[in-house]
């Protein structure tokens, strides 16, 4: 028996000898053979996107153009001394957009427009911020001035347009209250900072005049040590002080050489024999230069005469009283001496303790001078301190007054556009959603055509006789 034959009619050969042409053969199948179905499901999303596109409410969008420039603040509680220009042209729009969208802005919007309308104020807030958008101009730089927009969207063009007008008039009004405030809070504070230190500069000048007042003759003394100051010449006590410091080392030195020649003469008046008569004690015309003299005389002559006379003699024992009796008045003389320079010491020992009670009062006196001129220059320090600050606060109490007056808001935001009436919705765009639409459908409806093949078990090709049934197949007729 002989082989048999397969004919397929309806697909060529050529499509069936690898497996990317089986594939695409079954998809060709399927599409055809489900094109019914691929049809309903295309044409059913088809006209649910359209009547989703026709019915969806346009949305209209009114918008308010502001400029803002960020000049030096004239105010110093404003004032930046060191600054990024661009980064605080972010800080500032940042700051107005918290402004804008705060209970304080919109809240007024509400209360205008939604009064009649359900639901609570947290509720109608949050709708509005909903609606609301704050943006800077795509692409534009914050270099030398920048720009933002205040966009409100509503499905009416009108209510649009009067909602963004509202909150553009209510965020300006809020804004010039702001600048406003902080104009009027920077005066009253330099204000009452400049009367505050107006009164300690006061204070302390008094205390300062009080204090000259009452030393007044110490401060002559002050004065005449700062007039001293870069020359070797000391004035005032320091010259006192200086002089009786020389007079007391003159005085010890006295002291020392009179002590010296007691002692000298002490030892001389209680030793036996003739005494000896210091040189500095010889003084013409005095008696005990003159008794020295008559000793020494005398002894001559007794060493003259002891070779040729005998002790015995009238003459010789006569010489020898007579030497005696001046010997003896010599040393009586020294002992009135010695007692004449005990009393010049006495008197230089108490002259020494004059003078070291005046070196004394004279330290004490310049230690209480230099204490006071330390009390005067930290009175005049702390003077010419609250002065500076009174100074610098009446400088800035000025420029608050001067950016207050100037009202800073004007210039630096400024409504450049009021909100219009929009001609055009933005959204939303029913070509796009009709053409997605479209190609959804198409897309959906050949993956259920593919979805419900899969799942149908049933013989639809001459090949399936082959695959399920393992039966040659001999041939196949057209479906006419």
């Amino acid at each position: 028996m002989s082989e048999p034959v397969l004919l397929n009619y309806d697909v060529p050969a050529s499509v069936r000898s690898g497996p990317v042409q089986n594939m695409l053969r079954e998809f060709v199948f399927i599409f055809f053979d489900r094109i019914w179905l691929i049809v309903a499901i295309a044409a059913t999303i088809f006209m649910i996107t359209t009547a989703i596109a026709m019915l969806l409410p346009p949305q209209y969008r009114a918008t308010a153009k502001f400029s803002m420039t960020i000049p030096q603040a004239i105010d110093p509680l404003q004032r930046e001394n060191y600054y990024d220009y661009q980064n605080r042209a972010r800080r500032f729009l940042q700051d107005q957009k918290e402004l804008i969208f705060s209970d304080r802005v919109l809240q007024k919007v509400v209360d205008r427009f939604y009064t009649d309308r359900p639901g609570s104020s947290k509720e109608k807030l949050k709708q509005l911020r909903d609606n609301l958008e704050v943006t800077p101009p795509g692409g534009e730089t914050f270099e030398v001035s920048s720009v933002f927009y205040l966009t409100f969207s509503d499905s009416n063009p009108r209510q649009a347009a009067t909602i963004a007008h509202a909150i553009a008039e209510a965020y300006l009004e809020a804004y010039r209250e702001i600048t406003k405030a902080r104009a009027e809070y920077s005066y009253a504070f330099f204000n009452q900072q400049s009367q505050k230190l107006y009164e300690d500069m006061t204070a302390k000048e008094q205390a300062l005049r009080d204090y000259e007042t009452r030393q007044a003759v110490t401060l002559i003394e002050i004065l005449n040590l700062e007039s001293g100051k870069g020359s070797n010449i000391e004035v005032g006590p320091n010259a006192l002080l200086t002089q009786f410091e020389r007079k007391y080392r003159e005085l010890q030195e006295e002291l020392a050489g009179v002590t010296t020649a007691i002692n000298a003469i002490e030892q001389e008046v209680n030793k036996e024999g003739i005494p000896v008569v210091l040189p500095e004690m010889e003084v013409t015309g005095r008696a005990i230069t003159i008794f020295k003299r008559q000793v020494a005389q005398l002894q001559i002559q007794l060493n003259e005469m002891k070779p040729q006379f005998k002790e015995q003699y009238e003459l010789f024992q006569r010489i020898q009283k007579e030497l005696n009796l001046n010997i003896h008045s010599l040393r009586n003389e020294l002992e009135r001496t010695l007692k004449a320079q005990k009393i010049t010491a006495q008197s230089i020992q108490a002259r020494i303790k004059e003078v070291e009670g005046i070196i004394e009062s004279l330290r004490s006196h310049i230690k209480a001078t230099a204490e006071q001129k330390s009390v005067y220059e930290h009175l005049k320090q702390e003077y010419a301190i609250a002065k500076d600050a009174y100074l610098n606060a009446r400088n800035q109490l000025e420029q608050a007054r001067l950016a207050q007056a100037l009202n800073q808001e004007k210039q630096n935001l400024t409504l450049m556009d009021a909100p219009s009436v929009p001609l055009l919705p933005y959204k939303p765009n029913r070509i796009v959603i009709i053409a997605l639409g479209f190609f959804s459908g198409v897309l959906l409806g050949i993956a259920s055509a593919l979805l419900v093949d899969h799942f149908d078990h049933s013989i639809k090709k001459p090949d399936d006789i082959e695959q399920f049934l393992k039966l040659p197949l001999l041939g196949s007729v057209p479906k006419i």
